[in-house]
């Protein structure tokens, strides 16, 4: 993962000397050293040792999306945010059917409309929703 795409709260992989990796929340870096907390304690590790972890359909239904089997042919799911009048929803694209082959993700609010921004790993759908100011405790 490149230092540029990292952020303090974002979640992402540490991988460990035995090659397991281990979800943290990233605390801070300097000088090439990330450092993070996870359900275990507080760690450390290389840049070049972070990984980006995968968004699937899971962690989305984990996190109040619903799927709106009446909108595309493949797995999509919502997040409405009432008091923003703010609707997130995500697309995993699958098949012919379709000319996008990537996960996407769409923002419709009252003035802005955002779609097919490529959306594959956990720590993007964090910035996007901070960028639509949605105040959510990602769970994994």
């Amino acid at each position: 993962m490149k230092a540029n795409k990292l952020m303090t709260g974002l979640f992402v992989y540490f991988c460990c000397f035995d090659r397991s990796k281990i979800v943290v929340r990233v605390t801070g870096f300097k000088d090439g050293i990330v450092y993070g907390d996870s359900k275990t304690g507080s760690h450390w590790c290389n840049i070049e040792e972070v990984e980006s972890i995968p968004l699937t359909l899971e962690i989305l239904e984990k996190n109040g999306f619903v799927a709106n089997k009446h909108v595309y042919p493949y797995p999509y799911y919502e997040y409405e945010v009432e008091e923003n009048k703010l609707k997130v929803g995500f697309a995993f694209p699958q098949g012919n059917r379709t000319s996008y082959k990537e996960p996407w993700i769409y923002i419709d609010s009252k003035n802005v409309f955002v779609e097919h921004l490529p959306c594959v790993f956990v720590h993007q759908l964090q910035q996007i929703l901070r960028f639509c100011r949605i105040k959510k405790e990602i769970v994994l």
